[in-house]
């Protein structure tokens, strides 16, 4: 038996779902691909206009702060205020 087609998947409630498989079912991993190319082709996702029709629109609220940022001293890329060094070049700030 060779590695694609051993059951050794468990499959939760949602890949249940997806595959038509009970909660629990061991599946193998070509059964597993099959299944999800076979969902995303009958909810047809495949077509990024018709996921946008499928999600809700949410408006974006802004409540994180923004972190603060700083330039480092050597290079002048932007960096968050409390680096100790440059993610650019390794100057410690």
């Amino acid at each position: 038996m060779s590695g694609l087609t051993k059951k050794i998947i468990y499959a939760d409630k949602t890949l249940g779902t997806i595959l038509g498989v009970n909660e629990g079912a061991l599946v193998s991993y070509s059964e597993l691909m099959k299944g999800l190319h076979r969902y995303i082709k009958e909810k047809g996702l495949k077509n990024p206009q018709s996921v946008a029709k499928l999600t809700p629109h949410v408006p974006v609220v802004a409540t994180a702060i923004a972190p603060e940022v700083s330039r480092c001293r050597a290079c002048g890329e932007p960096i968050p205020a409390a680096a100790v060094f440059c993610d650019l070049c390794g100057v410690k700030q």
